[in-house]
């Protein structure tokens, strides 16, 4: 019996596994869409005052995330600043929006 009848008669009972499916085309240029669509929306990082105590929040169209903080007035300036330069190098496509 050659080696390729044996691995036949050994693997006759044994179910195959159905071949990997892969995202249509469509998917495809509907994540790359979106991704360019979220990095091409106005987004501003914005820092407020609530009772004394300051926050800062990424605001993308209509959309925020929830705010960070509480910080004092210069720590809200530092992590604005360096928000900014994430969202610059990164874009917004990781970030959580309510």
């Amino acid at each position: 019996m050659s080696t390729v009848q044996q691995e036949l008669s050994t693997t006759n009972g044994m179910n195959t596994v159905a071949p990997a499916q892969h995202y249509s085309t469509i998917v495809k240029i509907i994540k790359a869409v979106g991704k360019d669509a979220s990095n091409m929306t106005p987004t501003s990082v914005e820092i407020f005052s609530n009772g004394g105590q300051w926050y800062c929040q990424v605001r993308r169209g209509d959309q925020t995330t929830k705010p960070m903080g509480p910080y004092s007035k210069l720590q809200a300036e530092r992590i604005q600043d360096a928000r900014r330069m994430l969202i610059a190098k990164r874009g917004t496509a990781n970030l959580v929006f309510e």
